[in-house]
């Protein structure tokens, strides 16, 4: 894993917790006391970490997005972040428990 993805990976660990503390502070408090706390935030940062890699891997290498010229690219890119991150974090850091 690239130093962008661990950053990306804890970035997403710690939006989950605090996600958790909002909503289910009893579910927090339950992985905290048996020390599962740490590996679950791991967990859901990592797989948040790939899926939006994956994503945005498969988007930019599309033959659309090759077409574009450097700027809509660009453009186009933004906005697939964007959207990449809201998928992420409606999909998995803004759950309980990830799928």
């Amino acid at each position: 894993m690239s130093q962008y993805q661990d950053s990306l990976a804890k970035q997403y660990g710690e939006e989950h917790e605090r996600f958790l503390k909002e909503t289910n502070p009893s579910l927090h408090k339950s992985l905290s006391r048996s020390g599962q706390l740490e590996s679950h935030l791991h967990s859901v940062g990592n797989q948040a970490s790939e899926m939006y890699e994956a994503q945005m891997m498969r988007a930019s290498q599309s033959k659309e997005m090759q077409s574009l010229p450097f700027q809509q690219r660009l453009e186009r890119l933004q906005s697939l972040q964007q959207s990449t991150q809201e998928v992420v974090r409606h999909d998995l850091i803004h759950q309980p428990i990830p799928a």
